[in-house]
């Protein structure tokens, strides 16, 4: 029974080795799910990627793409406003500073952190691609009675994706105001730009084979990777082929001589 030509594992090792020899990294020192999030991105337009832990630093993620797709990716990042701007939280300001802070340092790591906060959550909302909350709240001092103090305000900008703003302005306003004391809806100033949709390129589009995903560009090279590799097996198999029938026939040869040894002795 003639035994089924397979192509070696070392040539499927081979072939994963230049692919990923010629991936480079469009986004790095990422948390988690900001890593996916940015390969989910890329994936809908077309670019193959690839998230895994970021050797640079400890506990983060970056994310890869081929070469020729980096110009695509890196521009697909931009438009979609991947990663997201890292906002320090309330925790995250109140946590630095020097052993003594003073009272303006504190309202001024509080309302950075508030901020982030509002900023984190506003991302959070579908269709919002960045957002970014300037909050102006004059400290207060309990000791200064009877003081005329400015009134808090605030800035919002909202980068949505499509047409129609994901949320509406008043809501905007009433998020923002009810986590500032002392600051109104109405002192809440909201600017919303929507962002243009990204045209997905036909070429771009995915393809799997085995177990790795393609864009079409990549298909060719592949083709002539394997072809090369199938090429080169069969070349192998022909010189062991050669090889045996040569061992065979020396066999046959050197069976024929002790036949006939065997038989003038008799």
């Amino acid at each position: 029974m003639a035994r089924r030509k397979r192509i070696p594992v070392w040539t499927w090792l081979f072939t994963a080795a230049l692919l990923v020899g010629c991936s480079v990294p469009v986004a790095g020192g990422l948390a988690e799910a900001d890593a996916s999030q940015a390969a989910v991105a890329l994936e809908k337009n077309g670019i193959a990627s690839e998230k895994e832990r970021d050797p640079e630093q400890e506990g983060t993620y970056r994310v890869l793409v081929g070469r020729d797709d980096a110009p695509s990716a890196l521009a697909v990042l931009s438009a979609e406003g991947l990663p997201p701007r890292t906002s320090p939280g309330v925790l995250d300001a109140l946590g630095k500073g020097s052993l003594v802070p003073s009272r303006l340092a504190e309202h001024a790591k509080l309302v950075s952190g508030t901020g982030g906060e509002l900023e984190r959550s506003l991302r959070a909302l579908d269709g919002v691609l960045s957002a970014r909350v300037h909050l102006a709240v004059p400290p207060r001092d309990p000791l200064a009675l009877g003081e005329q103090l400015m009134p808090a305000t605030a800035s919002v900008l909202l980068r949505h994706r499509g047409p129609t703003p994901p949320i509406a302005s008043a809501e905007v306003q009433r998020l923002v105001a009810g986590a500032v004391p002392g600051l109104a809806p109405g002192q809440v100033s909201v600017v919303m730009t929507s962002a243009p949709a990204s045209a997905k390129l036909g070429e771009r589009e995915l393809s799997r084979v085995g177990p790795l995903t393609l864009t079409r560009a990549s298909m060719s090279p592949l083709r002539w990777i394997v072809g090369v590799a199938v090429l080169l097996n069969a070349v192998l198999l022909g010189c062991l082929f050669l090889v045996w029938s040569r061992w065979r026939r020396a066999q046959l040869t050197l069976l024929g001589v002790t036949e006939a040894a065997k038989r003038e002795k008799r």
